[in-house]
């Protein structure tokens, strides 16, 4: 079961460069708006063995006409046939050559383009896939009709599964099921037509609603040049900005659903401005939950505690899966915990153990590698609430203070504003 990734924040000023505090291996992080509009970001690792390119277009499925759903994810699809440049086959074959790998994932809210290769051949390989994605052929007649087989095909044994973040997403905001709208139905697939999806992509894949991110052996310099000469966007007019895709959630968030295994999600929102301190809290959050249904009462097989962004709405979210008898106990487990949050300040014991966890956290993106690459691109599909991505994962986040817990629990752990979702053997 996937759980959300980790939504951090890092404050860095509008084309700001810095290096990272702490070892010399550490990479550097770069972010900057280029006069077009399009966001860049690269996490430099000059000594690192790979590079990564990830180009994130902030629009999905939920942008799909109505009757016409599934084209975002068509069009994700087409846009790999390649440009007038290279052949999409070719390019394949050249990235496999190299020891790389190419793929792209269509969510409700994004579209992620994302390579990794070797550092030695990832220049040329990622001015090809940049040069792809920004001048594609989409081409229509029998190459059309072969991806909406190959769509169908994914239909049956890709998405037959709903993730836990799809079951968050449609109790806070009552949503039709997400994956099952990701790809349509051969019905509203047979609908689109090549006109249609250029005129998503013209609508779409614009300057202003796209985040580039370079990772590992690939510097500032080149990222830049690599945009310079294979970026094929042209700059985005005012008139032409994609509006983020945010939306309000009706609190309280109640949901109790029948399932073969038990899944908990519990938590509150949380103002934008204070995510440094919403990551401050998770961090102690997780510690004491694992102990509690862990190690003390070894109930959950996964647990996460997640500051993240849903649709423009930051929330802190524990997530607790488990396939135990005792998986009925676990709600109340799992809210004594935030309960007692305000009254109990961190032992000198949970001091120490955040600060290996913090310590954890910077080594883990050190190398800059895929992982990071796709944390970033992650964050960078958020909706745009400020001009740069927020980064704060690249740090570990503080120990919390006494008076810091009191006042954020008091102020946010509001019975009106909770979010309980619960799918369980003994619900329904």
């Amino acid at each position: 079961m996937s759980f959300l990734r980790s939504w951090l924040l890092l404050c860095c000023a509008l084309g700001s460069t810095l290096a990272l505090a702490a070892a010399p291996i550490a990479p550097l992080f770069h972010a900057e708006l280029l006069q077009d509009g399009t966001e860049l970001v690269v996490l430099s690792r000059p000594e690192s063995a790979t590079a990564s390119l990830r180009l994130v277009v902030r629009s999905g499925s939920s942008r799909d006409p109505s009757g016409k759903e599934g084209l975002a994810h068509l069009l994700e699809h087409l846009v790999f046939q390649g440009s007038q440049d290279v052949p999409g086959k070719t390019l394949r074959a050249s990235i496999d050559t190299a020891g790389g790998t190419l793929n792209a994932f269509t969510s409700a809210r994004s579209t992620v383009y994302a390579l990794d290769t070797p550092g030695t051949g990832f220049l040329p390989l990622a001015r090809d896939v940049l040069r792809m994605v920004t001048s594609p052929t989409l081409p229509g007649g029998k190459r059309l009709e072969r991806e909406l087989g190959i769509i169908t095909t994914e239909g049956r044994y890709h998405f037959s599964r709903q993730s836990l973040a799809s079951q968050v997403e449609e109790a806070m905001f009552q949503d039709i099921t997400l994956e099952g709208a990701l790809i349509g139905t051969p019905a509203t697939r047979a609908r689109i037509t090549r006109e249609d999806l250029q005129e998503y992509y013209a609508r779409n894949y614009v300057t202003s609603n796209v985040s580039l991110v370079f990772t590992g052996a690939v510097s500032v310099e080149q990222a830049r040049a690599l945009v310079e000469e294979a970026y094929r966007l042209p700059p985005a007019l005012p008139e032409e900005a994609v509006a983020p895709a945010m939306q309000s959630a009706q609190y309280p968030v109640v949901q109790q659903t029948r399932a073969h295994v038990t899944f908990v999600t519990l938590g509150y929102p949380v103002p934008h401005e204070e995510r440094a301190t919403c990551r401050a809290v998770a961090s102690l959050l997780q510690l004491r939950l694992l102990q509690q249904v862990h190690v003390e009462e070894p109930i959950v097989s996964a647990m996460r505690v997640l500051c993240l962004n849903l649709r423009g709405n930051d929330l802190l979210l524990a997530f607790a899966y488990t396939r135990s008898i005792e998986g009925s106990r676990l709600p109340y487990l799992m809210q004594e915990t935030f309960d007692a949050l305000a009254k109990k300040p961190p032992s000198a014991a949970e001091r120490k153990l955040l600060e290996k966890r913090g310590q954890r956290t910077s080594e883990r993106w050190r190398e800059a590698g895929p992982e990071v690459a796709d944390a970033v691109a992650s964050q960078a599909a958020e909706p745009r609430l400020e001009s740069l991505t927020d980064l704060g994962f690249l740090q570990p986040p503080p120990i919390p203070t006494s008076a810091q817990l009191k006042d954020f629990a008091r102020r946010h752990f509001v019975e009106e504003q909770a979010v309980r979702i619960t799918s369980s053997p003994l619900e329904g």
